[in-house]
């Protein structure tokens, strides 16, 4: 899919680490984006006013391994090509009036050599420019006549208009370690050979590596060169209980580099462990209750949670393209938290902010930093989004759709998030408080989850505490009832914190990083019971691992 999409821009250069001459790929694409300016023009339509070309030159590989065998190993060298066209002026454009941004490959398109062959990178982006071109020509056309059917000034119609910033040139040059894929293949037979003789013959390993470039050249000379490198093991544990329910366990370590993951003596002990753990836990008692009430939330589900609570759902804090229709009826889809801008959302106790180009925490490397989005803006050092509870702004690329929201360069996602709790208790303190708030609810208990990654199945497990004695009962299966920045009325948090990296959010599986309090006590949470199919399998034949 190719973004068509018109902008002007005023030229102030940013330099980093100098601008070194382009490369092949580069000098393709800032040649064929100068000729389409000059020679582009369909019959009496306007000529375009931007174009923008971007190019994602990356190696891809990718390993899964279950029961002590490589199941799949693949290495890919891809060149996936994009670009915007956009006609008209910033204020009105073929976008303005048109929540369709996309426009569909011809037949006639190609993809983008892999090798460096300069006429063969230009003729790739011509094809695919000359057909955004007629597409946003003649849209830009219909909207200029629907805008004079209205009758009204253009700030009266709700349209989408592109943002102006400053033209940046970033060349950023990587050195990549070596990847030794036959190693890692041996690697992960060796660590999946222990679920052989478990009771989860049905889990797997894999591992997932991305490095290369990625290129982004406009018509008003922003031109970028950032590297792209980042890494991601996964693990999932997967069985059933004696009653024939699906029991499970599950962890995701990221880095920049497969180097930089847990070595494999540690991540063997770590998939023992979790064995072992597991083994006693589908003994446990299921949770099986509708909770109201406090909920302690310790460790890296902290993380996990404010990435729901911020950036998922209706509710979440990015932005939001769609514009409403001529009707004035706004779409079901649009984001709500629009109009609570300058307004009260969560306790005063909490300021959340976006530090995107803050690159390490406490010797945690954030991954989720970055110098520039996808469509070459330089996001702030510090973008507060809440403070004291009360939203200032939204995460924004540069279509704007309303005079509240400004382009500050989080098109790709969140990057780096820092969420600050000013009221602070030391751990005990904070469980005396879960204590406390329950027995004044009249709840015959409390809850606490601790280190679990339900953002990512929807299910968790939970520690029930005796509200007389304070001793912990582990159940497992539990899921949020609802979740929503509700939630986030009466909290309070450890003055310590901790960074934690979050794998898969944002476009092309970017990382996003979290900076959080080691623990987060919410006044009031609604957790029920998850509701599991539960059936025992007849075999037949008898299981060729079973003794």
């Amino acid at each position: 899919m190719k973004m068509r999409i018109f902008f002007f821009i005023t030229f102030i250069a940013l330099t980093r680490q100098g601008f070194a001459q382009p490369n092949v790929i580069q000098k393709a694409m800032q040649d064929e984006i100068e000729r389409s300016m000059k020679e582009l023009q369909l019959d009496t339509l306007q000529k375009p006013c931007y174009v923008s070309c971007s190019i994602n030159d990356l190696t891809m590989y990718s390993i899964s391994a279950a029961l002590g065998g490589v199941v799949s190993s693949n290495e890919i060298k891809n060149r996936v090509k994009g670009n915007r066209v956009l006609v008209g002026t910033y204020e009105l454009n073929d976008e303005s009036l048109d929540n369709n941004l996309f426009s569909s490959p011809e037949m006639n398109d190609i993809q983008v050599p892999l090798d460096d062959d300069y006429l063969g990178v230009r003729r790739a982006l011509w094809v695919s420019i000359d057909n955004v071109y007629k597409n946003a020509a003649r849209q830009h056309a219909k909207n200029v006549e629907t805008w004079k059917e209205q009758k009204k000034p253009l700030e009266e119609i709700p349209h989408r208009v592109f943002a102006k910033v400053p033209a940046v040139k970033l060349q950023l040059n990587e050195e990549f370690p070596a990847f030794d894929k036959t190693k890692w293949e041996d690697n992960m037979r060796q660590l999946t050979q222990r679920f052989v003789k478990s009771g989860y013959p049905a889990s797997n390993l894999s591992l997932s590596y991305a490095k290369g470039y990625e290129y982004f050249e406009s018509s008003e000379g922003t031109s970028l060169k950032l590297p792209v490198q980042r890494a991601i093991l996964q693990l999932a544990i997967i069985g059933r209980d004696d009653a024939g329910e699906l029991v499970f366990d599950q962890a995701v370590w990221a880095a920049a580099h497969p180097g930089e993951l847990p070595t494999l003596a540690r991540l063997e002990a770590e998939i023992d462990s979790r064995l072992k753990k597991l083994d006693e836990r589908k003994k446990t008692a299921k949770f099986d209750d509708e909770y109201t009430g406090p909920v302690l939330v310790e460790g890296n589900s902290v993380a996990d949670l404010m990435s729901g609570l911020f950036f998922m759902g209706r509710e979440r804090l990015l932005f939001d393209n769609n514009i409403p229709g001529l009707t004035g009826f706004r779409n079901d889809t649009r984001n709500s938290m629009e109009s609570r801008i300058g307004k009260n959302i969560a306790s005063t106790a909490l300021t959340v902010k976006a530090l995107a180009r803050t690159k390490e925490y406490q010797g945690v490397k954030l991954l989720g930093a970055f110098e520039a989005d996808s469509e070459g803006v330089v996001p702030p050092d510090e973008l507060t989004l809440i403070d004291k509870g009360v939203l200032k702004d939204m995460l924004n690329d540069r279509s704007l759709t309303s005079a509240s929201q400004t382009a500050n360069g989080h098109r790709d996602g969140p990057g780096v998030i820092r969420v600050a709790v000013s009221e602070q208790y030391s751990p005990a303190q904070l469980r005396q408080k879960l204590m406390a708030q329950a027995k004044e609810e009249g709840l015959d208990y409390a809850l606490i989850i601790r280190n679990e990654n339900f953002g990512r199945i929807g299910m968790f497990n939970v520690y029930k505490v005796n509200l007389e004695t304070g001793a912990e009962e582990f159940q497992r299966q539990a899921r949020f009832g609802s979740l929503s920045l509700r939630n986030l009325r009466k909290i309070s948090a450890t003055g310590a914190d901790a960074a934690y990296n979050l794998p898969g959010f944002g476009a092309e599986g970017n990382f996003t990083s979290y900076i959080v309090p080691q623990a987060i006590l919410l006044g009031e949470m609604e957790i029920v019971r998850a509701e599991i199919p539960s059936y025992k399998e007849d075999e037949f034949v008898k299981d060729p691992l079973k003794p």
